[in-house]
């Protein structure tokens, strides 16, 4: 096995740890992006405890993966919050995917992200 492909494993992994679900019409998740005055609300394609996967918008098509973020996340019965995330991956194209990760969430946050997750994994919205 070369280094490569243990890496590779390893986010294989890495990615499992987190059960991922998409958002629901009525249970709205959303994630917004500011760059100086110009704001996007973000096509969330799904989200788990760790981060978000969303639709590559051209405000941050530029970005590459390790390239950190601030994004403004709004879920169900909590207050929007901000927060730093890091591009794990990215197809760097508008129209494209990416994945980003959450690192500094506060517990406050990070419950209820927790929160949002389990209910859509409740009604059967697992990825």
């Amino acid at each position: 096995m070369t280094s490569g492909e243990a890496s590779y494993d390893g986010r294989m992994q890495e990615r499992r740890q987190n059960v991922r679900v998409r958002p629901a019409p009525d249970y709205d998740i959303r994630i917004d992006f500011e760059e100086g005055v110009v704001k996007v609300q973000c096509s969330v394609m799904d989200v788990a405890v760790g981060g978000v996967g969303l639709v590559v918008d051209e405000l941050f098509a530029h970005l590459k993966s390790g390239d950190s973020m601030t994004l403004g996340v709004e879920l169900p019965g909590h207050e929007r919050f901000e927060t730093l995330a890091s591009m794990r991956y990215t197809q760097g194209k508008a129209g494209g995917r990416c994945g980003l990760h959450f690192g500094q969430l506060t517990s406050e946050q990070q419950t209820a992200l927790s929160r949002a997750v389990s209910e859509l994994l409740e009604r059967g919205h697992s990825v």
